[in-house]
């Protein structure tokens, strides 16, 4: 089969020789190679998710479901590559919660080295697993993390990124800037951003003997505040595991406390993991949470179950949650 440019030149220069049925031939063959090219450009990724959350305490008996969907869906056109992400979703509890879930909509950029993308897109900023000392990021009313409205600019010479970006907060910009560089196992990030109020920040991993070390450090200012958090993380069997400390939130939207959280995540043959979870906020009042996760993969399906417990001086609360994610 010819090129589609190559029989679009052809027939430029000899239309007027060719009887109409080979005009339409030729049209034809230009729309079969121009499909397939378009579709092997797209990658999408689906999936819908439901569950039942029950909430046990001395308040009444409080029930709820969800049901939402997770959308991707990336266009490659080198250099350029579109990118859409959703999360939409609805809860139903003693009201009814909605959320569009517009996540990512954004168009990259990418020659070489450079990196120049417009649109919306997510920012995390965070190196540690178990805490978020610091967040540019937008939560949904469903609790999805988002992105912002923005434009960035970044440079990804060897060993080193340089990113540089002006994002849309509350009808102002905000400018950030950050500097990446390795140094053999050690990884290291600087931040410069000014969003209500300045931020100077400082993150960075690496191994040591066979351990993972990581933390990140956060000053806000104009007052003065500081955030932090500090993490061990190894391998344990078929599994991993992380030990982390620090001054930060512990969940999107909840204040910043002192903590100390650890995690074990293993499997159980191939097809099932538990996910074993505690928290301990050290502020007053004194709080901890005690959480397990098993979760069962089976062809195109996920179950999930969830035993959460929440402790503290005014009261308990038994959390259970039952999921099912669906991958088409």
């Amino acid at each position: 089969m010819s090129h589609p440019i190559d029989t679009l030149s052809s027939l430029r220069s000899g239309v007027a020789r060719w009887p109409a049925l080979r005009l339409g031939q030729v049209s034809h063959e230009v729309a079969v190679c121009l499909q397939p090219t378009l579709a092997q450009n797209l990658e999408t990724r689906l999936e819908f998710r439901y569950s039942t959350a029950l909430a046990i305490s001395h308040t009444p008996l409080t029930t709820s479901w969800s049901l939402g969907a997770h959308l991707e869906a990336r266009y490659d056109l080198s250099p350029l590559r579109f990118q859409l992400v959703l999360d939409p979703g609805v809860r139903f509890s003693t009201a009814v919660t909605t959320d569009a879930g517009l996540t990512e909509l954004y168009m990259l950029y990418r020659e070489g080295e450079l990196d120049v993308s417009a649109g919306l897109e997510r920012l995390p900023l965070e190196v540690a697993r178990l805490a978020l000392p610091y967040s540019l990021e937008t939560v949904g009313s469903l609790g999805s993390r988002q992105g912002r409205w923005g434009v960035r600019l970044g440079w990804n010479p060897e060993a080193t990124r340089l990113r540089l970006a002006v994002l849309e907060e509350a009808g102002r910009l905000v400018p950030v800037l950050s500097l990446r560089r390795e140094f053999g196992g050690l990884e290291l990030e600087a931040y410069a951003l000014y969003p209500a109020r300045p931020v100077l920040g400082l993150g960075g991993s690496g191994t040591v003997a066979g351990l993972v070390v990581y933390g990140e450090g956060w000053l806000l200012l104009d007052p003065p505040e500081a955030r932090y958090a500090l993490g061990l993380s190894g391998s344990l069997g078929e599994g991993w595991w992380a030990l982390e400390g620090g001054y930060a939130s512990t969940l999107p939207l909840l204040a910043a406390s002192h903590f100390l959280a650890g995690q074990w995540v293993f499997t159980q043959g191939e097809d099932a993991r538990w996910n074993l979870s505690t928290y301990l906020l050290l502020n007053h009042p004194l709080r901890a949470q005690l959480s397990a996760s098993y979760i069962y993969l089976f062809s195109n399906y996920e179950l999930s179950s969830n035993l959460n417990v929440l402790l503290s001086n005014e009261r308990t609360v038994l959390n259970i949650v039952l999921g099912v994610r669906a991958f088409p």
